[in-house]
């Protein structure tokens, strides 16, 4: 079995899939927002501390599924931290654990490896939101030519306008007049009469308050009406009994998943799709699959982290290593004292019991 772990902005997640690499066998997720443990553009220790918490939790599932080989990669949550570096080697440190810093372009050719099978509809063309980028990529394009990378994602855009849990309507006013100008600098081509198809933990959660939202019975073609979808933004914004449903289908997201709709209908709308599909395959199972296939070049981790042992450098750090060990072999003096008492009973014990009987 192989396995890939992602270090997203909003979660840690694992895909554990079988030989072929093909078939997802098991699916994990964490909630985690890596850009909530930040000050200063550098990721806090505690910020470290919570993501190796996280991974050594999917190295032990690693170890009972009998994973052979493990991939950890990053995306957009360590490409905008300023000490991904250090980041990336107290996690080797702490777990074993070797990331693999996808950029944005690579991000979104996974997406379009795992997404191969939507080619045959009309224009399609992968959104992923995330917490901290948005990935475009046109399956009607060869390779990467396709592929567009926008720098903001649902979470940023939550840190940036939203005072509360949700945004009121001046928020909302602001985040769309936003992305509307961040769409316009990127000057992205018209793809109007195409199919979206959205990829991605965050448009998944969206499907599901959708689907729960209309009723609509669970099917392997998940689609979604844009009019719909518009009407489901509205009662987000506007309704007072909207945690309900969030918290029901996306408990884990509830702080940013009203930002990450408006994002999407905003793209929706941009970009003049006609029909909308809806994905359960990304970036981690189209990573197993170039990583499996030699084209994108990995670094295998190891899922058993052996305990880190401390480099002895001088004579004085060599005499309390060997008094910590004195220390830790020898007995309590509690505990000789309560062997020592023990012992004095029993020879009492034994001396009375030798005495004739009067």
């Amino acid at each position: 079995m192989y396995a890939v772990i992602d270090i997203s902005s909003t979660s840690i997640s694992m895909l554990v899939c079988g030989k072929d690499g093909a078939r997802p066998a098991y699916k994990y997720r964490e909630g985690l927002s890596a850009l909530s443990y930040t000050e200063g553009g550098k990721l806090t220790e505690h910020g470290v501390e919570k993501i190796c918490e996280k991974i050594a939790v999917f190295q032990d599932q690693c170890k009972k599924f009998g994973v052979e080989r493990l991939y950890v990669v990053s995306t957009a949550a360590m490409r905008f931290v300023d000490n991904a570096e250090e980041v990336f080697a107290e996690i080797k440190a702490k777990t074993g654990a070797v990331v693999n810093q996808l950029d944005g372009e690579t991000e979104a050719y996974c997406d379009l490896i795992a997404n191969e099978k939507f080619r045959s509809m009309t224009g399609p063309v992968i959104i992923d939101i995330g917490g901290a980028s948005i990935e475009l990529c046109d399956l009607t394009k060869g390779g990467k030519d396709g592929i567009k990378c926008l720098n903001f994602g649902a979470l940023t855009l939550q840190r940036k306008f939203v005072k509360s849990v949700y945004p009121d309507k001046d928020e909302c006013a602001k985040i769309k007049k936003y992305i509307k100008k961040a769409l316009a600098n990127e000057e992205l081509p018209s793809y109007a009469g195409g199919t979206a198809v959205l990829v991605g933990a965050t448009t998944r959660s969206i499907y599901e308050i959708y689907r729960d939202y209309y009723d609509i019975d669970v099917t392997e073609n998940m689609t979604i009406e844009l009019e719909k979808l518009k009407k489901l933004a509205k009662k987000l914004i506007e309704a007072p009994d909207r945690s309900h449903l969030l918290i029901k289908n996306a408990p884990e997201k509830i702080y940013f998943i009203v930002v990450a709709l408006i994002t999407l209908v905003q793209l929706l709308k941009k970009l003049g799709f006609a029909g909308i599909a809806v994905s359960d395959c990304g970036v981690k199972e189209g990573y197993l699959k170039l990583a499996l296939s030699g084209e994108e070049k990995s670094e295998v981790s190891p899922f058993f982290p052996e305990r880190p042992v401390k480099e002895i450098t001088s004579v004085e750090e060599l005499a309390e290593h060997i008094k910590l060990r004195q220390k830790a072999g020898k007995p309590s003096k509690k505990k000789d004292e309560k062997s020592e008492e023990g012992a004095v009973d029993k020879s009492k014990k034994s001396e009375e019991s030798e005495k004739p009987a009067e």
